[in-house]
Order: C-alpha cells, then structure tokens, then sequence
C-alpha cells in the first residue's frame, strides 16, 4: 500500500521532525508498505519565508487597512477587521528585509551562536512567520475558526499562505497516487491545518482513505474523537499510539478486510454516532523498529546541526501530576537503554546526525544514566538532551558525572512552581531542597539546565506566582532557560478535571474550544494577565520550543544570559532595591517599535492612536498619548524626576506608566546586579547554597 504521511504546521518555526514521522515510518516499512513522507510546517515555511513574498504580503494588509480607514461609516465587523490589521502593521516594514539572512544564520552556526546577531535575527523570522499564518482573518493565530467552523467557506480578500501551500501540496501529494493519507497530530496546534489538509483531499479524491491520529488528538476546540461533523473529511480517527494498531490498519485496507476490526479506530457509524474499538497500548517497546528519518528532507530545518528525536519510553513513570493529560500520565513502559542508544546509532548512520532530544513525556533517572553509560562504553560522538523532573538521584554527583561524561547537555526539568504548597496541591512529587543540589552539580559537569512552570493553578496566590519567578530568576547563574508556558489552561482528561470539587472548583466553557473554571465559593480565580505579560517576556518558551538549548548549552553563561529573556528586559520594578529606585535610569527597550495610526476603530470619535509592538514576543499593545510620549522620551535612560520634567506629567502618572512598561518589556531598569533582590522564600536556599 502507498501510504502518505502528514506532520502539518504545529504553529512553531520548522526546526525538527517531529518523532511520530521517523516511528511511522519504520514501522510501515517493516510492514511492507510504501511510504512518503511530508512535514507540511517545513513546506509552507520554504514557500513562504521569503523577502518578496512577505514584503508584498504586507502591502497588501497597508492597502487592505487604508481601504477601510476610508470607509465613512464602518460597521463592527469592518472595525475589527481594521484593528487586526492595525496590530499586524505595527511590526516594522523594514524587519522583513532581514528576513533571508535571518534565515540563513539559523544554520550558520558561527552567526548563531553570536547573541547579537542571534537575537535581532531570530525576533525578525518569528514575526514573519507569525505575520505568514495570520494575514488572512482566518488565519491560525487570530483564532476565528475553531469548533465546526474550521471547515467553513474561507474568508475573502487577503490571502492565505499556508492554505495556498496546503492546495499545491495535496496536489503533489495526490499525484503519487496514495491508498491512505495519515495525518499525525502531536500537538493541538495541529488539528486546525490537518482538518484543512484533510477537506482538501476529500475534496479532490473522495477515495482516498483520511486518517488522522496523534497523541493531541483530543481537542476541545476541535473534538474529532466524539464529534461526528468531522467524520465529513475524516474516515477514522487513531487515537493512543499507532505503532501497532496503525500497520495493522493499512494492512486490513490492503486485504480488503474490515478495518473496524483494528483496536484504537473511531469511525462513523451507518446510524449516526461514533463507532470505536478498544484502545490498547504497545506492550512491548523493544520490539518497534529503530525511528526511520530517510522520508524526511533535513537539508530545510533550521538549525545549524541537525537534531534527531526520539523516545525511552511511552507514558509517564511518575503519572500523579493533577495537571497533565492521562494520555501522557498512564501506561508507562519502557525500551530497553542499549536499544534506544543502536536507536541512535542507526539515526546517525541514516543521517550523519549525533545531535538528540530524548523527547519522553518524562525521562526517568535510571533509564538516562544507563543512556549515558552506554554512549561512553561504545565511545559515541553523541550529545543529547532529555526532559525529566527533580528527583532523588540527582542529587547525587557521581549520577551528574555519568550523565556528563555520556554526552548529556542539557536536562529540562517540570518544575511547574516554586511554592511547595503549590507543588502539593499538583502532587508534582517534587522536593525544592532537591533544586540547589542538582543545580550544583550540573554546573560543576556543565549540563545546562532549564525548567519548565506556570502560573494560575487553581489554590494558587498571586504571591506564590511571585514566588515562583523569583525562585527561577535568583538561579540564572545555574539555569540556562526559564520555560515559562503561560497562564495554567484546564484540559478534561486531567485528575483536576475530574476531582473538581475535591479542589474546590467547577469548570465551564468560557467560549467555544476554551475551558476555564471558577471556585465553588463563588469567586473567580485572579487575574493572571499582567504577570503572565511580564514572566513570558522574560521567559525563554520560545527558545525551548524552537530547540536553541542544545545547541547554546556549550557556550560561555555570560552568552547563554545575553539571548534569555530576562536578561533583554531587565528586573521588575519590586525587584529593584527601593533605596536605589528613584535615582535608577530607565531606558526604551531596542525590541520595541510604535506605529501611529490615523484611525482609532474602537473610538467613536474616530481619532489617531498608536500601537507598540515587541519584537520578542511578537505582542501588541495599545498606547495613549501619554504612553507614547514616555516611549519617545526613553530613547534617552532618565530617571523618575528626569521623566516627569520632560513629560510635564504628574509623578504618580509616571510611575504607573512606567511599572507598566518595565512590566511588559517595553522599558528595562539601568541597575547594578548587586541593587536587585528577590522576595525571601525564593533567595534564601539559593544563597546559603552559593556561601557553603
């Protein structure tokens, strides 16, 4: 059978496969099947990251926006179409220009390991990608088309890149005459542009057999698995691992036989509703293939060395976290070290690749230090990375050096909070006195580190919020990047989901696709939005996202800091000794641009505003006149007094605008590192530690 696999965009820039092609493909090919493979996010990133092409894109938003300013009398849905175009217009023109060369530092690694040029060039090709996907209002970003409308008439008018890549692509695919077309979907993101690809198809050769699976496959925007709407583009859905259960489907579709007989299969059934059969598990991971990577085309990733992925293991061997998925919770098992270290073998014989991201929901301990004994016995050239979660054995040196001394660079711990009460209502299993000594010594054996958190878990204070920030802020020396992954998001196959009222909550569907839960006392949790500006602009998410770490976790800490957010938008405001505050020069931040714009669609009145834009989270924010003046007087560092007398405004006011901006990263404090404190139950173990 002719198989076509499909990874499509994943709304992050293309820089690695990701794992489930290279398993899919090993395990089709030991089948006897055919297989092609195609990562549509790689193809719509080649086909539209150019120069021209975006430049031109946008002059027609400037077009599209000036037409509607010029309408006299515009109606709601004209004045948010104008505002969307507006706060994509903030980004300046002139960044598009860099857009090639942007391109091609990400695989030079002399230019890319140079923070200067790293930071401007990586902030411009991901605004131009950003810009790629939400030209068109129905764009992945601008968030319009989610539940049943994702399939809808498109919206006229300006163009839509990825779809018009996604029309070439199943024309190309088609052409090779595929049996089945599998979508695999690893990430929510994806749903929306495989249900895209899928409808395409659909429509152009009803025949072909439309399966989609994946371990995101179940969405609360997108709810393929019990939704029969989507069964119009989709024949079935594969839901849990496909390594098994996928051969054995194609196998039934190339005997004739009934696939509805094949385990983890969704369907719709003669009467309406959703057919399916047991799921099952992969019982025994030592007898799947080596992951198989020839399909792919490596030469358009974007890294300077390419990055091979795979996996040790499949569930989670702690499983308790109260936040996390069941899928990624349950099931654990595990292959066997010395088979995922031949794993690694073959990749790099297949491909030259000796980069690696052990991509597990969570690494164990143990199964990473045979790893690492393992790669040091054969004398492999490998450096890898792998996430994980602080435990006991880390704790102990001769662990740290047997990591080391096998290649590891670099381990992403879930650390999810710095508070232990938080940590407990998670039921993380993690012990903050276990965080220092690891820490230690990692960077005695230099293995770089970075954690992953959040905030607005439900029971969670607004002070441990606070808390957790500064816990991971007062150990940069220590921690390479601060994965901060936003505001905490409810998903209904979670422990906290169904033991709502066990934690005190209840949750509801704020709007289509987005849950949210209030307290059963009948007050709404805290609003997270300020913070989570301020901790994401000093995150590094995007960094871990786009899989920078490896590759920076052998340079100097003075160049890790110099590309982390932290150190680009400097301290808040509470962390600045108050004793030092008034006398402390600020300054407008070099990622940040206004744009005036004639037309205020949200006024009635109708008069000219401005937006900022920042080029490092690709955020827009709306200012006043007072704003504006403050961003223009900055271009030179002043103090609070120096700022009041050239604005002429009152000291209260300048300092509200000012704690604001500094908050969002428009504005950076001038301040000695000395001058910087953090709040005592984040500081205290990291300098008794640092004084032993």
């Amino acid at each position: 059978m002719r198989v076509a696999l499909i990874h499509p965009p994943d709304a992050i820039i293309p820089i690695v496969p990701c794992s489930s092609i290279p398993v899919l493909t090993a395990v089709l090919h030991a089948a006897g099947h055919t297989v092609k493979a195609y990562d549509a996010g790689q193809i719509v990133a080649r086909e539209t990251l150019q120069t021209d092409k975006v430049e031109h894109w946008y002059d027609l938003m400037e077009a599209a926006a000036a037409d509607l300013e010029a309408v006299g009398s515009r109606d709601a849905e004209q004045n948010a179409e104008l505002r969307r175009l507006q706060r994509l217009l903030a980004m300046p023109r002139s960044m598009i220009a860099e857009l090639d060369d942007a391109i091609a530092m990400m695989r030079d690694m002399d230019r890319f390991s140079n923070p200067a040029i790293f930071n401007r060039k990586f902030d411009v090709l991901r605004a131009c990608f950003q810009l790629v996907y939400s030209l068109n209002p129905d764009g992945y970003f601008n968030m319009r088309r989610v539940g049943h409308d994702v399939l809808g008439s498109p919206t006229p008018g300006l163009p839509d890149p990825p779809m018009e890549v996604f029309e070439r692509l199943v024309d190309r695919i088609l052409a090779d005459r595929p049996d089945i077309v599998g979508l695999t979907v690893p990430f929510d993101s994806a749903i929306f542009f495989a249900l895209k690809i899928a409808q395409m198809v659909k429509a152009r050769a009803p025949h072909v057999v439309v399966i989609m699976g994946g371990s995101a496959i179940e969405s609360n925007s997108y709810p393929v698995m019990t939704d029969p709407f989507y069964f119009t583009v989709l024949d079935y859905v594969m839901i849990g691992e496909g390594e098994v259960q996928f051969p054995r489907f194609v196998d039934a579709i190339a005997s004739g036989s009934d696939p509805r007989e094949v385990n983890n299969l969704r369907w719709l059934a003669e009467d309406g509703t959703i057919g399916k059969t047991e799921m099952l598990l992969v019982t025994d991971l030592n007898a799947v293939p080596a992951p198989d990577f020839s399909a792919l085309d490596y030469d358009n990733y974007m890294l300077p060395n390419s990055l091979g992925t795979l996996q040790t293991s499949r569930g989670c061997y702690y499983g308790k976290c109260t936040f996390c998925s069941e899928l990624f919770r349950k099931g654990f098992r595990i292959r066997r070290p010395d088979l995922v270290v031949d794993d690694m073998v073959a990749i790099y014989e297949q491909t030259g690749i000796r980069h690696f991201h052990v991509w597990d929901s969570l690494a164990p301990p143990k199964t990473l230090k045979k790893i690492a004994l393992e790669v040091k016995a054969r004398n492999l050239p490998f450096v890898w990375m792998a996430e994980t979660k602080f435990e006991r054995p880390y704790r102990e040196e001769e662990t740290i050096r047997i990591l080391a001394e096998g290649g590891c660079r670099f381990l992403q711990f879930g650390f999810e909070s710095g508070s232990s009460r938080v940590l407990d209502l998670i039921d993380k299993g993690n012990d903050l006195d276990d965080v220092d000594q690891t820490l230690a010594h990692m960077k005695k054996y230099g293995i770089r580190a970075g954690v992953t958190w959040f905030i607005g878990f439900p029971g969670e204070t607004e002070h441990e919020a606070d808390v957790s920030y500064d816990f991971i802020a007062s150990r940069r020396d220590r921690l390479m990047f601060s994965g901060y992954a936003r505001a905490f998001s409810l998903g209904t196959d979670t422990i906290l989901y169904e033991q709502q009222e066990r934690f005190g909550i209840e949750a509801f569907m704020k709007s289509e696709g987005v849950l949210d839960f209030r307290y059963r006392d009948g007050t709404e949790h805290w609003d997270t939005e300020e913070r989570n500006h301020a901790f994401w602009v000093r995150g590094d998410f995007y960094l871990i996202m786009n899989s920078i770490h490896l590759h920076y976790s052998t340079l100097s800490q003075e160049a890790i800091m110099a590309v982390t957010g932290q150190e680009r938008c400097g301290p808040l405001i509470r962390h600045i000794n108050p004793d030092v505050l008034e006398r402390t020069p600020f300054v407008r931040t070099p990622e940040v641009s206004v744009r005036h714009f004639r037309v205020n669609p949200q006024s009635a009145a109708g008069e000219g505003y401005a937006i900022a834009f920042h080029s490092l989270t690709g955020f827009s924010f709306d200012l006043d006149a007072d704003g504006v003046r403050l961003l223009e007087v900055l271009d030179t560092p002043r103090t609070y007094a120096q700022i009041v007398t050239a604005t002429g405004f009152a000291p209260e006011r300048i300092h509200r605008l000012v704690d604001l901006a500094v908050n969002r990263g428009m504005v950076r404090a001038i301040v000695e590192v000395h001058d910087i404190h953090y709040l005592p139950e984040a500081d205290l173990a990291a300098k008794v530690l640092a004084s032993s």
